[in-house]
């Protein structure tokens, strides 16, 4: 890919990133080439659909943010209770610079089978990494035998969900940390407590 090519490429992405973190901003294609200086057509050529760009600003948002070296070293990590702990304190740092576009993309949904294809994807990958860890911490029998791997990813992945954020940080004034000290507290409720730990006592 060219230079001249990558760069209208990422100027519409970053178009796209600020008008999706707009509230009630609609992100229309002719509204989003506008502000990236490019014509709707080119946005086209680009990303061949709305789909398209909104899935390639999901990427992009995750280079920025770099995310998937951050995803690797998580999962490179071996005690797989600490990798489950270093996933949910990753979603809280990383959600206040990701809520607006993730909120967007969610009010969108209903309307939009784009916006919902790329929030899905999104949120099917979280779910994802928390099953995997997980299913690691339960062959270790360090999960509670009263919960499965599956229940446990699902609850985690609600609770650190963009609406769980909206709810508690957004409406009730929750700081980030408390946020995420609550989705660690809730993630330790599930475990087998380690031995000599005070709660084992």
């Amino acid at each position: 890919m060219s230079s001249k090519r990558e760069r209208t490429r990422r100027s519409i992405l970053q178009a796209a990133w600020d008008r999706l973190a707009k509230p009630g901003d609609p992100a229309r294609l002719e509204d989003i080439a506008a502000d990236a200086g490019v014509t709707r057509q080119s946005v086209y050529l680009h990303f061949g659909s709305r789909g398209g760009l909104l899935t390639a600003l999901v990427a992009h948002m995750d280079d920025e943010l770099e995310l998937t070296p951050r995803i690797a070293e998580i999962r490179a990590n071996p005690d797989p209770v600490d990798a489950l702990e270093q996933m949910l304190r990753l979603s809280a740092s990383y959600e206040p610079r990701i809520h607006g576009v993730a909120l967007a993309l969610l009010r969108l949904a209903p309307t939009d089978p784009d916006a919902a294809a790329a929030f899905e994807d999104r949120m099917r990958q979280r779910r994802g990494g928390f099953a995997e860890v997980l299913r690691v911490i339960e062959e270790q029998g360090k999960l509670s035998p009263d919960w499965t791997a599956r229940q446990v990813a699902d609850v985690l992945w609600e609770a650190s969900a963009p609406s769980s954020y909206e709810h508690l940080v957004v409406e009730r004034g929750w700081s980030v940390k408390t946020f995420e000290r609550w989705l660690l507290h809730l993630a330790r409720s599930f475990l087998v407590p380690a031995s000599g730990s005070a709660s084992a006592r």
